[in-house]
């Protein structure tokens, strides 16, 4: 039976492991998943590296501690760990409950992740106008449940907030339209057409939630969920009935056990590492560059990482900082990006496709953009397909459906359009 120390570093090792399955074939890639697991390690990297060179009697317990803190972020990271190791399950306690709704530091309730109800539904529609909302942005991209998409819906209010938006200059400004960020998975149909993004219905059906977008747009999904991103949402009706039932002790998280501090060759090994990974989940936040982000090399850079660091941390004194001097030079050597390949006329299999609508975000403006990604063969069929990208600012036309990640497409690209037959079209 593995210790919990070997259980944390372990984990690492499967993160790198699953994170280069999902890039060894473009077919397979998944750039989401990539992010999240390379995520894990932005702020674990180092409390693994103290664990492991903690004195021997407490390497035990503070792994446990460790591992118990990093499953304590949401469910969702909880169910990341035991799909990497379902071993975890014996470890860790009981998840606690995750409420919906927080205090913020004045007090004020804040929404999270709603799962998209009937009661949710008519609570949206009661503080929000969708029939008037504009599609501000659409991701759409195959995942383990099937198609997932992301969907942003920028809605007028119908409460009036009570102060107005202060602006860079200082004067009050009205409230822009609030977003509301939905989340669909099992998706079995999709139609989105750019030029028809005004208005949205939402039902629930006896196969899930069922959308209506614009005049002839729609979606269908087994499971939804949606995060009034608002930051006057406390001021809606839903906001102020969770006032009443929502406990204003902010919850806190599990505290990690104090730990020694890392000798310099240790540290700047675990900071090399963590570099890695950071570049690793470039995928996720820049899909647009995920064909030119080295995935693969990185994996073999940081391949048994959690292994070397049980094996540097088994020595002693100058040869404990000699090991983990020798790891932070394999690792700081980041892999460099290459210019993505383009996307060509041929076969393909899409992995993303985003429309982003142009708007002024915060006084900041944000220029429309589209973004596909997508799996493209070589000359030889039996080697592993790669990644190419098109991203094009501010679209003229953008229409997708569901049918456009069926297996076996062909996309033309004549330099201005592409097109997969009537499934997308985007210039």
């Amino acid at each position: 039976m593995s210790s919990p120390l070997e259980t944390f570093a372990g984990l690492l090792d499967r993160s790198i492991r699953e994170i280069a399955s999902l890039a060894t074939d473009a077919r397979s890639f998944d750039g989401t998943r990539i992010g999240r697991i390379a995520d894990i390690w932005d702020n674990n990297t180092l409390p693994l590296v103290r664990a492991a060179c903690a004195p021997w009697p407490l390497r035990s317990r503070r792994a446990s501690t460790c591992l118990r803190w990093m499953a304590d972020l949401g469910a969702d990271r909880r169910t990341l760990m035991f799909d990497l190791d379902p071993g975890l399950d014996g470890v860790l306690p009981t998840a606690r409950p995750q409420p919906s709704v927080h205090r913020d530091y004045q007090g004020r309730v804040f929404p999270g992740t709603f799962r998209l109800t009937a009661e949710i539904i008519d609570a949206l529609a009661h503080d929000y106008d969708l029939a008037n909302g504009s599609v501000r942005s659409l991701t759409a991209q195959p995942a383990d449940a099937g198609l997932q998409v992301h969907l942003t819906l920028a809605t007028p209010r119908r409460f009036t907030p009570s102060t107005g938006r202060v602006s860079g200059d200082g004067p009050r400004m009205p409230w822009p339209a609030a977003p509301l960020r939905f989340t669909f998975n099992g998706v079995t149909d999709l139609q989105f057409d750019a030029e028809d993004r005004i208005g949205m219905a939402v039902s629930r059906t006896s196969a899930g939630s069922a959308v209506a977008i614009g005049r002839s747009g729609r979606l269908q999904a087994t499971e939804a969920s949606v995060w009034p991103d608002d930051p006057r949402w406390y001021e809606s009706a839903a906001g102020q009935a969770a006032d009443l039932t929502t406990p204003h002790a902010r919850p806190q998280r599990r505290k990690p056990l104090p730990t020694s501090t890392l000798t310099a060759p240790q540290q700047a090994a675990a900071r090399a590492l963590v570099m890695l990974m950071n570049h690793a989940r470039l995928v996720h936040h820049y899909p647009n560059l995920a064909a030119g982000v080295p995935i693969l090399d990185i994996c073999r850079v940081a391949a048994d990482a959690g292994s070397a660091i049980l094996a540097a941390s088994a020595h002693r004194g100058a040869e404990r900082q000699t090991a983990f001097a020798e790891l932070e030079q394999r690792w700081r050597h980041v892999p460099p990006q290459v210019p993505p390949e383009a996307i060509r006329s041929g076969p393909v299999m899409l992995r993303h496709a985003r429309y982003d609508e142009p708007h002024d975000d915060h006084n900041v403006p944000h220029h429309g953009g589209a973004v596909l990604l997508a799996a493209v063969p070589g000359a030889d069929p039996a080697v592993p397909w790669t990644l190419a990208s098109e991203e094009i600012t501010q679209p003229s036309r953008f229409r997708i459906t569901s049918t456009a990640f069926d297996d076996g497409q062909h996309i033309h690209h004549d330099g201005r359009v592409l097109r997969i037959g009537d499934a997308l079209v985007l210039r």
